[in-house]
């Protein structure tokens, strides 16, 4: 859910609601937080910033709603955020890391509404007015920006359970940071010629396409003991910007290093074993 915010001496913004809150969210709410919006210093094209609305004492804790601002031009996602809690004469109250994952894909040139708490023995609150208190970014570290990749060529036979399995498993990947490539293996079996054939999913966290030219795979059994190992050259293999491409390795039986192995459970390790010529 979005809804147009006002265009200041930067770029233009809307409000983008978390979509399981969509629906408790009244006409007049998005009013009351259109006119906090107002309020607020512009953003610049490409910048990534926190505001806050209010503090709120709660029983044993304070409530902070604020608002994450993406100046960007693609949408991202927020991990480990440090936060600093300043008073009215900008003096550090307190700071805290907070696991922004659930906040979800914050859309291009959007605001996302979020409520995070603090625990009363976390913030040094003094004299402060709970209403002069605001958030910031820690300096010294980097919010860490990550974006959302989706296939781009998994086959159009692959429908119901099994295409569901490929997507839960790239959305349980650990966050693809921006500019991020990453390699993952998804399954190692034996085919019927007895081979062994390893697919992977390969992420591409850039702005730009990534082509792939060497791949060193080692196949590890259920007892660690090393199955397979060996390089993959590749031709013409490309990953769009911002994408993920599923790809099959497979090892002839010829290059199996044992008989004994257990691939009930399995590791790969994407370089070549020393011990391997």
């Amino acid at each position: 859910m979005s809804d147009k915010s006002i265009k200041g001496n930067g770029i233009d913004a809307e409000i983008s609601v978390h979509p399981e809150m969509e629906g408790s969210i009244s006409k007049f709410q998005m009013q009351c937080l259109q006119d906090e919006l107002k309020t607020l210093p512009s953003i610049k094209e490409g910048e990534v910033d926190v505001n806050t609305d209010f503090f709120f004492e709660l029983e044993d804790k304070y409530e902070a709603s604020i608002f994450i601002r993406n100046g960007l031009a693609t949408g991202i996602n927020l991990e480990k955020i440090p936060f600093i809690v300043l008073g009215k004469n900008d003096e550090e109250l307190g700071r805290k890391v907070f696991n922004l994952r659930e906040v979800g894909e914050i859309p291009p040139r959007s605001v996302r509404p979020w409520k995070i708490y603090f625990k009363k023995d976390e913030l040094s609150i003094g004299k402060n007015d709970l209403k002069d208190l605001k958030i910031i970014f820690d300096s010294r570290l980097k919010a860490a920006g990550v974006v959302k990749v989706r296939y781009e060529n998994l086959p159009g036979g692959i429908q119901g359970q099994e295409r569901k399995k490929y997507e839960d498993f790239l959305e349980n990947l650990p966050l693809l940071r921006e500019g991020q490539v990453t390699m993952t293996a998804y399954d190692v079996h034996i085919t019927e010629e007895g081979k062994i054939a390893v697919e992977l999913v390969i992420r591409n966290g850039r702005h730009n396409g990534v082509d792939v030219q060497r791949v060193p795979l080692s196949v590890y059994d259920a007892n660690h003991k090393l199955v397979v190992s060996g390089v993959f050259y590749l031709e013409d293999i490309s990953i769009s910007p911002i994408s993920a491409k599923v790809y099959s390795f497979s090892f002839s039986k010829e290059e199996i290093l044992r008989e004994d192995f257990d691939l009930k459970n399995w590791t790969v390790e994407f370089m070549l074993n020393s011990n391997v010529n």
